[in-house]
């Protein structure tokens, strides 16, 4: 990654731009935040941390992207300590007109002490394989 940047700003800087004169800081730093944040296909940040007793549900809602060619999956790295479902909704009355997006609602729920994570993931849905990571969630789950 560092080597491609290198080239790319040795290439602009080299006699590309009409001026020949050297690019500022500025834009540089941009280039390489724009490099970097097309370079990973994982969500940033560390994981939103939930905490659940046994028994206990409670709801993650991620916004939906608007578009019916693509799936929201929810799944657990360890469904004995956290399940992961969907609620079954009634479809809305005018689901040919919406002017917001709509959410998926997951629900997890604590089955026995421990901790897991609960990774978000979208895809189409005759993709292989996993799909692209929106959201992880590291969920513990704490005896009453």
């Amino acid at each position: 990654m560092a080597t491609l940047l290198k080239s790319i700003l040795q290439r602009i800087n080299g006699g590309f731009l009409p001026s020949r004169q050297p690019i500022g800081p500025i834009l540089q730093i941009s280039l390489l935040v724009a490099l970097s944040a097309c370079s990973s296909d994982k969500p940033s940040g560390a994981p939103k941390r939930v905490k659940l007793s046994v028994g206990e549900i409670q709801e993650i809602s991620l916004s939906d992207r608007g578009s019916n060619s693509m799936q929201l999956i929810g799944t657990s790295d360890n469904e004995e300590i956290v399940a992961v479902s969907r609620p079954d909704l009634a479809p809305a009355v005018d689901t040919l007109n919406r002017a917001q997006p709509a959410k998926a609602v997951f629900q997890l729920k604590g089955i026995t002490a421990g901790t897991a994570n609960v990774t978000f993931t979208e895809k189409a849905p005759n993709d292989p394989g996993p799909g692209q990571i929106r959201k992880i969630v590291s969920v513990r789950v704490s005896a009453k």
